[in-house]
């Protein structure tokens, strides 16, 4: 089994990221009641008032979404559908998303674990983000042999370049 940072005791990334994604600044339909929401601690209203710009292909709220599916903040907890919501934010580019992305097929939380995947996306996430995400991609990369870590750098590459045209 693995030890690594994203298992230490009392450290939860999605109440990071929720956090994160919460002060961000954006305003949309659903967003400002839902901040009010989380607020107050009604988090099924939240969730409710997140979804509706989450259907609508806002990034932010997408991200939200996937966070409190992820933890089971005002929904039950359902890990496939928080990977797909932070997909969904990550392919427009959001960093959240994008680092989430990488995490979730690192641990093979909702998806099948793979390590040149989260490689990739968390390069992108490092890349993005300014190099946040670099010791956890050097985690990844501790696992990789050297074909595969040839691979996930290929793999980065593309993704770079896809979202560095966005």
């Amino acid at each position: 089994m693995r030890s690594n940072v994203f298992d230490r005791k009392g450290f939860c990334i999605g109440q990071i990221l929720l956090i994160l994604v919460l002060f961000s600044g954006q305003l949309f339909a659903g967003i400002p009641a839902g901040q009010a929401a989380i607020l107050k601690g009604d988090f099924p209203r939240a969730f409710k008032e997140f979804k509706v710009d989450a259907d609508k292909g806002v990034a932010y709220a997408q991200a939200v979404v996937g966070v409190m599916l992820h933890l089971g903040q005002g929904v039950k907890r359902d890990l496939p559908k928080a990977f797909s919501w932070y997909k969904k934010a990550a392919e427009q580019g959001y960093e959240a998303g994008v680092a989430n992305v990488g995490i979730m097929y690192y641990k093979g939380a909702g998806t099948q674990q793979d390590d040149v995947k989260a490689y990739a996306w968390l390069d992108l996430a490092s890349h993005i983000r300014g190099g946040r995400e670099h010791n956890a991609k050097a985690r990844v990369a501790s696992f990789l042999s050297p074909q595969q870590l040839k691979k996930a750098q290929q793999l980065a590459a593309s993704l770079r370049k896809k979202f560095d045209k966005k």
